[in-house]
């Protein structure tokens, strides 16, 4: 079955200029042949200019992430046929939210620095002197995250690193809770300090992308919710995210519903809520600014707050059980 390939190219130091293009190629694809094995076709037999990491083959070393058709997929594990029924082309492109260095080819430089800020090693006790034993229970936990093959997929998908350059991304923090939920850990509370710092776990818009093309199922969204609840367990609270989500409790807990023109000012507080007059003022124009007047405590507040008094025995339950997870070997 012959295919048509679309291949986003780019050479910084070519001669015809530095404009990124796309070049088209032909293969013959049979049944099971993947992307990889398509542009290692087009390298070997109509373009050996043609730029891309690869390595296995084997969807274990995580080099050949690219966008197939719009989405982040492993190039090796991607099958041509499926993908191009599925839109009847065939468009191949660098990964996103990554400064393209070469074709495909994008630098991991900052991606690695990132992940480097997150210190991703265990810090033991000073004082350790026999091993802990770890429980089937405390692997589960960090399971997922230990699964994660470096290849950029998650932080390619991301929106908020879209936006903000400087967010550590899902798959640092993914990595970060390998370690903070690790029950070997002692520097965790430290380590919750710098990661609840700006451009740390509140700059998550929860846009769940990460675990929809994640290749092998690390979940860094469950990561960064582990890491975010275990910080308001820890009272690491002198940040914005940690406010948001103590305003938005307060009112819940008051009245059964969001004041959201309150939790600006409690989220943010005075100064810079002053910031987002211009903003209150356009959907105060367009019929979209919130009046607290409107919307009343609700008639069962009771069972509201019962919830939440269940809720927080329960949290206080799972820290003290955490505790007692650190049990020397017999």
């Amino acid at each position: 079955m012959k295919i048509d390939l679309k291949i986003r190219r780019y050479n910084p130091s070519s001669k015809q200029g530095r404009e990124p293009y796309y070049q088209a190629y032909s293969v013959n694809a049979s049944e099971g042949m993947t992307v990889l094995e398509a542009m290692l076709e087009i390298v070997g037999t109509q373009d050996p200019t043609l730029s891309f990491r690869r390595s296995c083959r084997s969807s274990i070393c995580g080099s050949c992430a690219v966008k197939v058709n719009g989405f982040t997929k492993l190039a090796c594990s991607t099958q041509i046929i499926p993908e191009h029924q599925k839109t009847g082309e065939m468009v191949i492109e660098p990964i996103a939210n990554h400064t393209v260095l070469k074709d495909l080819i994008v630098d991991f430089d900052p991606f690695w620095k990132k992940m480097d800020k997150v210190k991703p090693y265990l810090i033991p006790p000073e004082s350790q002197t026999e091993e802990v034993a770890i429980t089937q229970e405390n692997a589960a936990a960090i399971d997922d995250a230990q699964k994660c093959i470096m290849c950029g997929s998650c932080n390619s998908e991301c929106n908020a690193l879209e936006i903000e350059k400087k967010y550590l991304g899902p798959a640092a923090l993914a990595k970060a809770w390998r370690f903070v939920g690790d029950v070997r850990e002692e520097g965790g509370r430290g380590r919750l300090g710098r990661l609840s710092d700006d451009h740390g776990i509140w700059d998550c818009v929860r846009c769940v992308h990460c675990v929809e093309y994640c290749p092998k199922g690390v979940e860094p969204l469950t990561a960064i919710e582990r890491l975010r609840a275990r910080a308001l367990e820890e009272n690491i609270r002198d940040n914005h995210g940690a406010k948001h989500v103590d305003a938005m409790v307060e009112s819940v807990k008051k009245v059964g519903r969001l004041d959201e023109a309150a939790m600006t000012f409690k989220t943010l507080g005075l100064l810079r809520s002053l910031g987002m007059i211009p903003m209150g003022l356009k959907m105060e124009m367009h019929g979209k600014m919130p009046h607290p007047h409107l919307f009343p405590q609700i008639k069962k507040i009771g069972e509201v707050r019962a919830i939440y008094k269940e809720i927080e025995g329960r949290k206080k339950t799972s820290k003290k059980s955490r505790k007692v997870k650190r049990r020397k070997t017999d």
